[in-house]
């Protein structure tokens, strides 16, 4: 789809109108609350979905600080905030079930395309230097190229952040394929030690073998590739979620389901609204590639949002009426 200029949205504003409604007042009497979640590829979204919801639709929005698990209890009994733009649903399944069956919550629509990405990775130029290297069975015989400066004998691999879900089942995942004869599990002590401890290894072409999610700038700033695991079996694998596991599986993650929620009150004072919000979905590599320009540009995540909304028009103007979308870009 073409990039819309401004000229070219106002024309189509001007086309338009009688057939769209113009949003000259926000349905929402009062303020929408938006999560703002710790992480930058949510705050980059909540940032969006404000500037549109503000500049297109006539709101007013405030940004809440919130986390996976308090947001999800606060909006299931509460009712705030109205809307959680990139609510991670697998980690919080039980706590969305009872809000859709209560009726406090709408699961609006799925916020990445193909879900969120849980993974181990190795650089490329690591496979491109020996392609037979494919998946996570096949690391045993690798242990050699990310020797543990620590215990030579092994190989490291860079475990999830401490407190996560994902610490636990990378731990049983390495047992669970044999690996913890080849590797030591090595604890970065937070997301920005890994963050460091990654990009020091591929400044200088290092071999490195590590847990990551995505969307992220890290995914997006460096060539890294995923390794191959087996599918993710519900049954089979469910041990490999719990910190005391007798018997874990050579299995794989769960399929990371990540959702826009969006609260009763917001779903039936404001159609518009939650139809423009239902539509919101957007590929990983598109917002690995974002983030990383925020990164390389120290940008906060109103910049980003404002870089988004300037330069991936075909993303986001199919979400929202031409008369929407005008009145965005030329406030932009």
């Amino acid at each position: 789809m073409e990039k819309i200029t401004k000229l070219g949205a106002l024309i189509t504003i001007v086309s338009g109108i009688g057939a769209m409604p113009a949003h000259a007042t926000c349905e929402m009497d009062d303020v929408i609350k938006i999560a703002d979640m710790s992480w930058a590829s949510a705050s980059a979204i909540a940032h969006i979905e404000s500037r549109i919801l503000e500049q297109g639709f006539g709101c007013k929005t405030q940004l809440i600080p919130g986390d996976t698990v308090p947001t999800a209890t606060t909006m299931v009994r509460k009712g705030l905030p109205h809307i959680a733009p990139e609510m991670w649903s697998s980690n919080v399944r039980k706590v969305l079930e009872d809000g859709e069956q209560s009726g406090a919550i709408t699961i609006a629509g799925d916020t990445y395309v193909s879900g969120g990405v849980d993974a181990w990775w190795v650089p490329k130029y690591v496979v491109e230097a020996h392609p037979e290297l494919k998946s996570v069975a096949d690391l045993a015989r690798y242990s050699h190229l990310f020797k543990d400066p620590n215990d030579p004998d092994k190989g490291r691999f860079y475990n999830c952040p401490p407190g996560w879900a994902c610490e636990v089942m990378s731990k049983n995942l390495l047992k669970g394929y044999g690996l913890d004869q080849h590797y030591n599990l090595f604890s970065p002590g937070s997301s920005a030690a890994l963050d460091a401890a990654i990009s020091s290894s591929y400044k200088r072409k290092k071999p490195v073998l590590f847990f990551y999610w995505g969307p992220t700038a890290l995914l997006g700033k460096y060539d890294m590739v995923q390794l191959e695991m087996t599918p993710h079996d519900p049954e089979r694998d469910a041990c490999n979620a719990k910190v005391d596991c007798d018997t874990p599986t050579a299995g794989g993650f769960p399929h990371a389901e990540v959702n826009t929620i969006v609260s009763k009150e917001l779903k039936e004072k404001a159609p518009s609204i939650y139809d423009f919000l239902a539509k919101v979905s957007l590929e990983t590599d598109m917002v690995n590639s974002l983030l990383a320009w925020g990164d390389e540009n120290k940008a906060e995540a109103s910049e980003i949002a404002e870089h988004f909304l300037e330069n991936y028009q075909e993303v986001w103007t199919p979400w929202v009426s031409p008369t929407v979308a005008g009145k965005v870009i030329a406030s932009n």
